[in-house]
């Protein structure tokens, strides 16, 4: 069955790296949790085998963390499986402190939280528009139509 072997905290390099190290045979299937629900992986967010040597039943990687914020702060876990067993560690990933006095996720305190707060607001922007260009439309044909002629007919 599967043995996770090592993980470590995240350290930076070029990308942040949470490095572990995995054995068992036959190879197992690597994934994380983030706080508890699946990692989807992708450009930034990806496991990278560093080292594996043909001979050995180890893998030696890493999660790749390209430019993680006060987001990505939190529990870590990696999750292996093979045919034979799985095994799961934890680590707490702690990336960049909250630059915010509030959490931005969270409403904005005095403000209301209604369904639609806003459709007021929007009807009487949407209004304002279309009476501008109305009111715009009429004075360029007026200007067109009732514009004075020059005598000498020479264009403006």
């Amino acid at each position: 069955p599967p043995v996770i072997l090592l993980l470590h905290e995240a350290i930076p390099q070029h990308f942040w790296c949470i490095p572990f190290s995995v054995d068992g045979n036959p190879v197992p299937s690597i994934r994380w949790l983030f706080n508890g629900t699946v990692l989807a992986e992708g450009p930034y967010i990806h496991t990278r085998i560093v080292e594996y040597e043909h001979n050995s039943t180890v893998l030696h990687g890493c999660l790749q963390l390209n430019r993680p914020t006060h987001v990505n702060n939190g529990n870590y876990t990696l999750l292996v499986h093979n045919p034979l067993g799985s095994a799961a560690r934890s680590v707490q990933g702690r990336f960049m402190e909250n630059p915010f006095s509030f959490s931005p996720e969270e409403p904005i305190p005095g403000t209301c939280v209604c369904p639609c707060p806003c459709r007021h607001q929007v009807s009487v922007a949407v209004a304002l528009a279309v009476f501008a260009c109305l009111f715009l439309s009429v004075m360029l044909i007026v200007l067109n139509k009732c514009g004075r002629r020059s005598k000498f007919g020479i264009n403006r």
